[in-house]
């Protein structure tokens, strides 16, 4: 989102059938369009070694969100699914100093 008149707003989260959770978006760009996009977080990904914590959740799919649509407000899809990959790239590292380990 590299037009600096793009506003993000974070609108909530709900949880789904599984046990995943939908992080929903919105964002308004320079010429006043709407755009709405949920971000899915696997349950997989709150579980288990290097698990992500349900507060961390919504800043990791912020910043995925602007690295994955950044520059490209033409098509904008309607979700993104979280991945491994995404959390180690945007978790702040403080985060991860001092978590124990699952006993």
């Amino acid at each position: 989102m590299k037009d600096s008149k793009t506003t993000v707003r974070y609108l909530g989260f709900k949880v789904l059938f599984d046990g995943s959770r939908r992080f929903d978006f919105s964002f308004e760009s320079a010429d006043a369009s709407l755009h709405l996009i949920s971000v899915q977080a696997s349950h997989v990904l709150f579980s288990g070694p290097g698990h992500m914590s349900i507060q961390e959740c919504p800043g990791i799919c912020y910043e995925t969100l602007k690295c994955r649509v950044d520059g490209r407000l033409e098509f904008v899809p309607a979700s993104i699914d979280l991945t491994p990959a995404d959390i180690a790239q945007h978790r702040n590292p403080s985060r991860t100093l001092g978590r124990r380990g699952n006993p």
